[in-house]
């Protein structure tokens, strides 16, 4: 970590029910959200963002919409090329010198997959967290529960739209500072 800003992610992918995808199409990632933490204080800095992706390997069906909002005409008119979320994601962002959180593997590996799929390096340096993992260390509870049972557990509650990787990434955000306050500081 060159600095004590973290940047707190989480991504929405494309959807299908039971993850069966029409022939010729594949999973992407249609929204990236990013909360920066300042880790110095333990607080969230500035808004959450949201950086909506224009899809091009998939097209946004009827269940994905209901999940996350987003219609593959908003996608079209508020999104941004891959690329351009991946240039932001480093230039704008600084995601090669912070500390990456993210609420599950998962998340780490689809934008690392989908850069090699465009020929991209990943955005992000080589340190990284993920919440859920320190949930269950200070918790002791080993089984996956979601993110708005980890935040019930320790008296929040989930703030916005789920399903959201703007909202997602800052409660995701929440946890972490909730964890620090209840558990790490001890």
């Amino acid at each position: 970590m060159k600095t004590h800003l973290a940047n707190v992610l989480d991504l929405e992918l494309s959807c299908y029910p039971d993850g069966i995808f029409p022939d010729g199409e594949r999973q992407e990632i249609i929204e990236i959200g990013l909360t920066t933490v300042d880790l110095r204080d333990m607080r969230i800095v500035g808004t959450p963002r949201s950086i909506p992706i224009i899809p091009t390997m998939s097209t946004i069906s009827p269940f994905c919409t209901e999940l996350t909002g987003w219609t593959e005409a908003l996608l079209k008119k508020q999104g941004v090329p891959f690329e351009e979320a991946i240039r932001r994601l480093t230039e704008k962002y600084g995601s090669k010198s912070r500390l990456l959180v993210t609420d599950s593997a998962g998340d780490r590996k689809a934008l690392d997959w989908q850069c090699a799929m465009f020929g991209k390096p990943t955005p992000f340096g080589d340190d990284e967290l993920n919440v859920s993992v320190l949930y269950s260390l200070l918790t002791g509870e080993f089984f996956n529960v979601s993110l708005e049972a980890k935040l019930a557990k320790l008296g929040l509650q989930f703030e916005g739209r789920p399903h959201r990787a703007d909202s997602d990434s800052m409660n995701i955000a929440r946890l972490l500072i909730e964890l620090k306050r209840q558990g790490l500081s001890k």
